[in-house]
Parts: C-alpha cells; sequence; structure tokens
C-alpha cells in the first residue's frame, strides 16, 4: 500500500460513531441545519446531509425518518414533533415559527445559543457541586471503613484484655457492633430508599412535594426561584424574538417547566389571564411566584412594546446570580464538611486510643 493510500485511509475525517444521542449531537445537527439553510441549501437536501454527517447512529435515524417525512409533504416541526423524547417542545415550537417567517437560519442560530447556555451554566452547576459531594462520600466511606474493620479488632483486643472501656469508647463499639451486624441491609436499605424516591420523584405528585419544600428551604428555595426565573427569561425571550406570539409562547413555556408542577401551573394560570386581557406583569405578581424584578421588567417590556429584548437583557443576571449562589453554598459548606469530617476521625481515633492509655497507666 501507498503512503498515501495508508494515511487516506486513517485519516480523522470524521468520529466515531455512538449509538447514544448527547447534547453535543442535537447542537450540532442545528448548527449544521441552520449553516445549510443560510447557504441556500434546500431544507429536504440539507436534512439529509445532517443525517449523514450526525455521529449518533440513534440521531440518524431519527433525522432520516423526519426527511422522510417531509419528502412527502410534511413541515419539518410536524415531522420532529413525532419525536419528542429527542426534540423539546419549545424547540419544536421555535422551528414551526423558523418555517412559517422564513427565518430558519436566523431561528435555528438563536435555539443552538440558547441551547449552549443553559448547558453550560448547568455544567457550572454540577462541577461546583462535585467537590462537596466527593468530600461528603468520603468522609462517609472513611468511617464507614473505621466502625467496619478498625473498631472491631480493638474491641476483641480490649475485650480479651478485660479492660473497662470508657463510655465514648463503649458508645462507638457498640456502634461498630451494629454496622457490622447490620451493616450490609442498612446499604440494602438506602439503595432501595434511593430508588424508590427517584420513581416517585417521577410521578407528579412526587414532583409538587419535593419542589414544594424545596422551596421553603433556605437557599435551596432561593436557587429554585433564581433557576425558574432564568428558564423563563431566556425562553420567552427565544420564543418572542422567533415570532411566537404571547398566547404560543405561554403555552409553551408550560412544557418547558414540565419538570416543576408548581411553576407550570403557574404559568397555566398566566395565559389564562392573558387570555382574557390582563397584564402579563400583574398576570405573574399574582401568582406570587415570581421575583418582583421579573415582573417589574415585563411591564417595562410591555409599556416600551419591547418584551423580549427586555427579557433577554434580564436572562444573564439571574444566571450569574444563580451560579453566585451555588459557589456561595459550595465554599460555605466545603469547610462544614472537613470539619465535620475531621471531629468524626478524630472523636473515633481518641475512643480507641483512651482504653489503651489508660491501660498504660496502670503498668508500674
Amino acid at each position: 500500500m501507498a503512503f498515501e493510500d495508508w494515511f487516506i485511509a486513517r485519516a480523522r475525517v470524521s468520529s466515531k460513531p455512538h449509538r447514544k444521542i448527547t447534547m453535543d449531537d442535537k447542537m450540532t445537527f442545528f448548527q449544521q441545519l441552520s449553516t445549510l439553510v443560510s447557504a441556500g441549501t434546500p431544507l429536504l437536501q440539507a436534512l439529509e446531509i445532517c443525517a449523514q454527517q450526525n455521529q449518533s447512529t440513534k440521531l440518524r435515524q431519527v433525522l432520516d425518518q423526519i426527511a422522510s417525512r417531509v419528502a412527502a409533504g410534511s413541515s419539518v416541526h410536524a415531522a420532529a414533533a413525532n419525536h419528542t423524547d429527542v426534540f423539546q417542545h419549545h424547540w419544536i415550537e421555535v422551528i414551526r415559527t423558523g418555517e412559517v417567517t422564513g427565518q430558519m437560519a436566523t431561528v435555528l442560530l438563536e435555539l443552538n445559543k440558547q441551547i449552549a447556555d443553559s448547558r453550560a451554566t448547568r455544567r457550572k452547576i454540577s462541577g461546583a457541586l462535585m467537590y462537596p459531594i466527593i468530600l461528603i462520600l468520603f468522609a462517609i466511606g472513611a468511617v464507614t471503613v473505621m466502625l467496619w474493620f478498625v473498631v472491631p479488632t480493638f474491641a476483641k483486643m480490649f475485650k480479651d484484655m478485660g479492660a473497662e472501656l470508657p463510655g465514648i469508647t463503649q458508645f462507638v463499639v457498640n456502634l461498630s457492633g451494629y454496622v457490622v451486624a447490620y451493616g450490609v441491609y442498612a446499604v440494602g436499605g438506602m439503595i432501595v430508599l434511593v430508588f424508590a424516591f427517584r420513581k416517585y420523584f417521577h410521578t407528579e405528585a412526587g414532583r409538587r412535594c419535593v419542589v414544594g419544600i424545596g422551596l421553603s428551604l433556605p437557599m435551596v428555595g432561593e436557587l429554585i426561584v433564581q433557576s425558574a426565573m432564568y428558564r423563563f427569561a431566556s425562553n420567552i425571550a427565544l420564543l418572542l424574538n422567533s415570532g411566537v406570539p404571547m398566547l404560543a409562547t405561554l403555552g409553551t413555556l408550560e412544557n418547558v417547566f414540565h419538570t416543576n408542577p408548581i411553576y407550570r401551573e403557574a404559568l397555566v394560570a398566566v395565559q389564562t389571564r392573558v387570555a382574557s386581557g390582563r397584564p402579563l406583569a400583574a398576570s405573574l405578581e399574582e401568582t406570587g411566584l415570581f421575583t418582583t424584578m421579573i415582573s417589574n421588567m415585563v411591564r417595562i417590556g410591555e409599556e416600551s412594546g419591547q418584551l423580549a429584548k427586555v427579557m433577554e437583557q434580564i436572562a444573564p443576571y439571574y444566571k450569574e446570580k444563580m451560579e453566585s449562589l451555588i459557589a456561595r453554598v459550595t465554599k460555605l459548606l466545603e469547610p462544614v464538611i472537613i470539619l465535620g469530617m475531621g471531629v468524626t476521625v478524630a472523636g473515633l481515633m481518641m475512643s480507641i486510643y483512651m482504653p489503651m492509655f489508660e491501660m498504660a497507666g496502670k503498668i508500674h
């Protein structure tokens, strides 16, 4: 084989295909479709090219099905509506608006930008929470190992020597005995409890209960509210800028908050009030779930006729506020977790060594 044939065969022209549909795959699709459409490529041909280029084999199949429906006379948004497990409802609404207004390329670019911003925010939050979670898991693991393996060895030694144990040592020995005897059952019970909680949380009543309790908790409630304000402002700006009418925008926002039944029902009530002629700002205030700043900015946007622009400007404020709140909480948690872990380990070690020091002091 010639050298040219060798490196051509191994050139990294495309990435390795994979089965799962990731957010990167979806963003790549929107970016490519926007570029192709803006370059004058017919929509059907653009969909076919995007299907061929995407690295997710599952998304390729979805895009092939969408292209087939479009070739048969369907619109893109109607074809995409058959795959709500891949495309979120408000994405489909934005695509529909792009088709109606003839601004598909521009609308897709805005949609891709909004998805990228939301994704970056989620990654920052996950990254900020990762270190405290690792510390907590390490602390639990260290204490469990000591109680399960280290303390029983010393407990046996103390028993063989007939030593009289101080109260704290006796407590740790008894606790270690429970961990050794019932530890496996406790771990199994915790796993079952986690799975049961996850299943309950995926029910409507479960989400309502968890979100409702979360809203009433310090810091957690603030985070839920700031996150909801950011999602509301960023998505209403995207939809209105795309040309979606106000009532249709509010209806679409209900689907944006499908995992948050409390805010979803609040938006249903807002849509009803707006449909009856009430201003949006007043309708938001009456729910009691939207901040004063959001209500006032919406009022300014309504009065000036620049609601989409105002919401586009306020969304970064709530994004930064949410990220700063997460950073503040994690900075507060880190020393508390480290101090708690240190005190716990020190207490365990002290309970083990106290009897040994007492026995050593009795030796003359």
